[in-house]
């Protein structure tokens, strides 16, 4: 299983706190390095280049990042702190990793194709799970688990963990019969009658609220 490698480039921290706000300025961002092998070290990197690679590693596979031109570390993206209306990218978390030691982490389920029962309009798709725990050695885990949701072919078919292909050396461990997506019937039906009866009882406080209205103007002559 081939395994695409992310390089990243980094320089020591000396700014921390709120000084920090500076180094966004300048289109870096503050982060920090630890785990296997490597002393805890406050580091930043451009904005930019980051989110490139983000965008296509994720949390799952891993990236070189070299401090200071030094030898590369091989690492996760343990976690992204960004703010929490803009969106901008306030701090990263960068885990180094033993590559003879197998991990267990969290791997997105990615749908593909489309259900035959959808597309006839016998029912509508129901999403279950949207990660799995995966079981391997960090240089084999997988960026993410594609399932063709083509066989579901009418209501009730369901999709499962067991269902789920497997194509590299490593062990999903989240129960079996986790259900993945289901086909389940439309329910336009009870909505309609659900907002009949909002319209109804809308209805009823109107008048109400009309005859209460009248009663205090008579109350007041």
């Amino acid at each position: 299983m081939s395994h695409e490698t992310y390089a990243l480039a980094a320089a020591k921290r000396e700014v921390v706190g709120k000084k920090s706000r500076r180094l966004r300025r300048q289109g870096k961002v503050p982060a920090v390095l630890y785990g296997f092998g490597v002393q805890a070290t406050n580091l930043q990197i451009d904005a930019k280049e980051f989110e490139a690679i983000y965008r296509d590693a994720g949390r799952t596979a891993l990236v070189d990042v070299s401090v200071d031109t030094g030898r590369p570390v091989r690492v996760f993206v343990q976690d992204v702190q960004r703010h929490p209306i803009s969106q901008v990218l306030y701090h990263v978390d960068f885990h180094a990793v033993n590559l003879r030691q197998e991990i267990t982490t969290d791997v997105p389920i990615v749908l593909t194709g489309e259900a035959p029962a959808v597309h006839n309009n016998e029912g509508v798709l129901l999403r279950g799970l949207e990660s799995v725990s995966v079981t391997a050695l960090p240089t084999e885990l997988p960026q993410q688990i594609d399932v063709s949701i083509e066989s579901l072919e009418a209501l009730d078919d369901t999709i499962h963990v067991s269902d789920l292909p497997q194509s590299g050396d490593y062990q999903i461990v989240t129960e079996s019969t986790e259900m993945v997506a289901r086909i389940t019937a439309q329910q336009l039906e009870p909505e309609i009658e659900e907002t009949a009866e909002v319209t109804e009882d809308g209805a009823e406080a109107g008048e109400e609220g009309d005859a209460g209205a009248t009663a205090e103007a008579g109350d007041g002559a």
